[in-house]
């Protein structure tokens, strides 16, 4: 069973993965016409995984909340 500081590891990794996708969409979106199909799938994405990332950051909150009580 992997312990707390792995699970908050696992976590941060998770986020940097998540924001640089998010990263390459907004650069992908910046050279397409903003009335483009492809701008409004790639923004549904965005959106996506920004709530992703808000509920990712939220956990790993309390993941460093609980390993400092823990030290």
């Amino acid at each position: 069973m992997p312990s707390r500081r792995e699970d908050l590891w696992a976590t941060e990794e998770s986020i940097q993965r998540d924001a640089e996708q998010l990263i390459a969409i907004e650069e992908e979106k910046a050279g397409l016409d903003p009335a483009s199909d492809r701008v409004r799938t790639l923004s549904e994405q965005a959106v996506g995984l920004g709530a992703s990332l808000a509920a990712k950051a939220t956990a790993e909150r309390e993941l460093t909340e609980d390993l400092a009580k823990r030290e």
